[in-house]
């Protein structure tokens, strides 16, 4: 029984990571669409190609041997030398189609962000553990306290009161408990950073999110934005924290698509096996908003990229030389791909998460 909830885990995470390609493939076919660009071939898997299914107005749809993701292949894509293909189109055309992959990831992570938190909104935030002698114990604080507000501020999710509690290192807060029915007040002063013993947070405490299905789509939709502004920001400050040490090359580096996959296939396995399918819903929104920031970044050959150049045509008022162009992208090309396979490399002997 256990072998085969192992491959259906496996089977769900490789359908799940190959639905977040198709997603982002489909918003270029559909923008190329809408702005008239003519598309010769949308190919499911990639290539080599297994066989021609059927033409759409003009499209091959095809099937290929390697059955993951999707890919897209525009009229002139690189050559603005073809009438009415993509590379001969305006700035404006170019440009939207380009963003259609990066829209089409950003509203399935705000549809699956919504989905779940219709599901399970974060209602209430409860203290999980408290380790002896810690700024916690010594407060009184219980394992199943539920912390209503802090300084007067109500919280209902865990993140915001981690976030107060570490911006007020050495402060005392007051935390509004309920307990047992109850409800009393407790002051904790959060360890400075220099009085915090490896392992452990300011106040020596954990928490555990609770959750309801009690609330409107609305109020999903809102908390989904602001989870995708929260993990928006997580990404803009990562650059920094590696500069800052706050970054574990080990632990924390990037994964490729096979880490990716692994990944998926545990969370798909802990879901199955407490039947909380949700966080399905949240890992799906999550690295759907990693794939739309991961590829407009301005690099050569990826839709970012690809972006710069028409930037730069628009401020020079001449579009750059098409073959330096076509250059530069392939040149980058296999450094990625290079960089790839050394990724690959580490997921396959040293993965992220142990087996």
């Amino acid at each position: 029984m256990e072998i085969f909830g192992n491959i259906l885990d496996w089977a769900v995470a490789f359908f799940l990571f190959g639905l977040l390609l198709f997603i982002h493939e489909t918003g270029h076919f559909l923008m190329c669409r809408l702005t008239g660009v003519k598309v010769e071939e949308f190919g499911f898997g990639f290539p080599p190609k297994l066989a021609k299914l059927f033409s759409w107005q003009g499209t091959d749809i095809t099937l290929n041997w390697i059955p993951f993701g999707a890919f897209v292949r525009p009229l002139g894509e690189d050559d603005p030398a073809v009438a009415g293909g993509l590379a001969a189109a305006s700035k404006r055309v170019r440009t939207l189609v380009l963003l259609g992959g990066v829209l089409f990831n950003g509203l399935a992570a705000i549809t699956a962000y919504t989905i779940s938190f219709k599901i399970a909104y974060p209602d209430s935030v409860a203290v999980y553990s408290v380790t002896p002698e810690t700024p916690s114990a010594q407060s009184g604080l219980l394992p199943g306290d539920v912390i209503v507000s802090v300084d007067g501020i109500a919280v209902s999710n865990s993140k915001e009161l981690t976030d107060y509690i570490y911006a007020n290192r050495g402060e005392e807060v007051a935390l509004h408990i309920s307990r047992d029915g109850g409800a009393l007040d407790i002051l904790v002063t959060p360890r400075t950073a220099a009085d915090t013993p490896e392992g452990q947070g300011p106040t020596g405490m954990t928490l555990s999110q609770r959750f309801s299905g009690n609330h409107s789509l609305g109020e999903a939709f809102q908390e989904g934005l602001l989870t995708i502004r929260d993990q928006l920001q997580l990404f803009l400050q990562l650059p920094g924290m590696i500069l800052r040490g706050g970054f574990n090359a080990s632990t924390d580096r990037p994964v490729g698509p096979l880490g990716i996959l692994d990944v998926t296939e545990q969370i798909v396995g802990s879901a199955r096996e407490n039947n909380q399918w949700v966080i399905i819903l949240n890992w799906i929104g999550m690295i759907n908003l990693a794939l739309a920031v991961g590829n407009i970044l301005p690099i050569p050959a990826l839709d970012g990229g690809r972006l710069v150049f028409i930037l730069l045509e628009a401020v020079r008022g001449k579009r750059v030389d098409p073959e330096k162009e076509r250059m530069v992208h392939g040149y980058t090309m296999l450094v990625l791909i290079a960089l790839m396979l050394f990724i690959t490399y580490l997921d396959v002997f040293f993965p992220v998460l142990p087996r």
